[in-house]
């Protein structure tokens, strides 16, 4: 019985929570971030490289897009406009810790966090995985802003260039030289990876 409600309701568009969440019902909105939460952590995750900032833009998103919410025009999935308002939430993070800086091992730490269920049989791979990928973290840590958000929207979190274009508010043609430029950067810092 409690599971086909769960089926239920991941059949409900997002559309659908939106116009409740602007009618009132805060549970809408409790739906979306449920929908939504895993995905937009993991971005922030990739953005700023450290769990405690990416949870701080994580619940900033949130509450962004809940301000937000009466003026989302629907010219876009809900989720390419969530991820529009994560990115700049990310980016205002950057600019205010960019004097701060990030660690590789706050980023091992965001990493771990997330893999610990998926390789708990397996403690040691787990382990290397998360190194390379902290390394890998700390090259995309270097790329400017822009270059940084196309690299983690494709490849983290699987958008086509379409998508990341409504995301950034620019075209596909410049998704794909952000994206080309970005990972020719990628391969000169880890060439020795």
């Amino acid at each position: 019985m409690l599971s086909s409600f769960f089926v239920v309701n991941l059949m409900i568009p997002d559309d659908v929570y939106v116009h409740k969440t602007v009618e009132g019902d805060g549970s809408a909105f409790n739906e979306l971030v449920q929908r939504h939460h895993a995905k937009i952590y993991g971005l922030a995750c990739r953005m700023l490289g450290n769990p405690d900032d990416a949870s701080d833009a994580t619940q900033e998103t949130f509450l962004e897009a809940f301000k937000s919410l009466p003026s989302f025009q629907f010219q876009s999935k809900f989720s390419t406009w969530l991820y529009r308002v994560a990115i700049n939430t990310c980016q205002q993070h950057i600019r205010k810790s960019d004097s701060r800086g990030r660690t590789l091992m706050s980023y091992s730490n965001c990493l771990r966090e997330q893999n610990r269920q998926y390789d708990s049989d397996f403690p040691e791979r787990m382990v290397l995985k998360t190194e390379r990928d902290g390394l890998i973290q700390a090259a995309i840590d270097q790329l400017p802003p822009k270059q940084r958000a196309v690299v983690v929207l494709f490849y983290a979190q699987n958008l086509k260039y379409r998508e990341i274009a409504l995301v950034l508010d620019c075209s596909e043609g410049t998704v794909a030289s952000r994206l080309n430029t970005a990972i020719r950067n990628l391969k000169s810092m880890l060439k020795d990876l």
